[in-house]
């Protein structure tokens, strides 16, 4: 089948001869007519013709081809641009060369769709041309430039986001940031987060919840007082964050000395006492056996009678990691009257735990 025929099957207003001549094309690689291919998908109305051009030009992974599908992001219709989104990234090699440039088009709209299609590879191979978009004039680009270095988990780049998250003036771009990370940041890069942000009990909402999550991971002696404010003033909000802060504190910090953990434990019974979700009440709980809390070794033994089947299960839990007699004495007097077969068993663990 020559080139004229081939041409004559493709310009055809029979359907089935254009499936016919894309299937020669495609089991015989003809890649110099992926001109008249993406013309062809910009007219055509039969969808499984559309289909087969479509699969025509992924298959074919040569950097001609992909600039002629490139053209497509320059199309008014998001349907044909999403198409060239697709076909290009599953071009993968050939076709990065030929996205790195659209990433310096001036048309905005551009480079975002290179950016998307290079984010659509997901390649950790191509992160270096990803990132050229972190100097994006839009910051919409640069937001998703950012995430996907998150995403790939990208150390190299720590630096790079915390000088865009010293200069940022975009909320959302702030959060990208912050939310990035936490999964790329260092002990050395929260230390710089926090000279950013100096205050973190007076962020904003929006941010917040991205840094507590970054001091999560690293959570520094000095760091209570921070944390006590925290929960005194936005505990009910935040507990969950709250919560998962203070342990990984508790964890850091294996040596609590008795002002800390009194004050955590404080803290934390406030916390618990507030309207706050049942499942982090036990949570809550729980955190008191872990901190160490003897001195509300009384309330969790009176928590053994709560009609809250959580609360149970925290007391029960709390008083096993604090060794208590008392408490595990009193769980052993309440075991035949616990209401469920499944606390029995939550507290027969306990006890054998206390034991070792």
């Amino acid at each position: 089948m020559n080139r004229e025929h081939i041409l004559a099957l493709l310009n055809s207003d029979d359907s089935f001869e254009k499936l016919r001549a894309l299937k020669f094309v495609r089991e015989q690689s003809i890649f110099n007519l992926s001109d008249v291919l993406v013309e062809m998908l910009k007219n055509e109305e039969n969808e499984l013709v559309s289909e087969a051009i479509v699969d025509t030009l992924k298959s074919f992974d040569v950097p001609e081809v992909s600039k002629d599908v490139s053209a497509l992001f320059e199309e008014d219709r998001l349907h044909l641009r999403d198409l060239a989104v697709v076909i290009l990234a599953h071009h993968r090699g050939s076709a990065v060369s030929v996205l790195r440039e659209r990433l310096k088009d001036e048309d905005k709209h551009i480079r975002k769709l290179a950016l998307d299609t290079l984010i659509l590879m997901n390649n950790p191979e191509v992160i270096d041309i990803i990132s050229l978009a972190l100097d994006d004039s839009d910051t919409n680009n640069v937001i998703a430039a950012i995430e996907t270095i998150g995403n790939f988990e990208a150390h190299d780049y720590t630096e790079r986001v915390l000088s865009i998250l010293k200069e940022s003036k975009d909320s959302f771009l702030t959060v990208s940031c912050l939310e990035t990370l936490v999964k790329i940041g260092d002990e050395d890069s929260f230390k710089a987060v926090n000279e950013i942000f100096p205050d973190p009990e007076s962020l904003p909402d929006f941010f917040l919840i991205p840094y507590l999550k970054l001091a999560i991971k690293f959570p520094y002696r000095d760091y209570l007082q921070i944390l006590l404010k925290l929960t005194d003033k936005r505990g009910e909000p935040f507990h969950s964050e709250i919560i998962a802060l203070m342990e990984s504190y508790v964890v850091a910090n294996k040596v609590l000395e008795p002002f800390e953990r009194e004050r955590l434990c404080s803290a934390v019974w406030k916390l618990f006492l507030g309207k706050i979700p049942p499942v982090s009440k036990y949570e809550a709980i729980k955190l008191l056996g872990k901190i160490g809390c003897k001195n509300c070794e009384e309330k969790l033994i009176s928590l053994l009678n709560s009609e809250n089947f959580f609360e149970q299960i925290g007391a029960i839990e709390a008083l096993a990691l604090l060794k208590s007699k008392r408490g595990i004495k009193a769980i052993k007097e309440m075991l035949s009257r616990f209401p469920s077969e499944e606390l029995k068993e939550i507290a027969q663990e306990a006890i054998k735990k206390a034991s070792e």
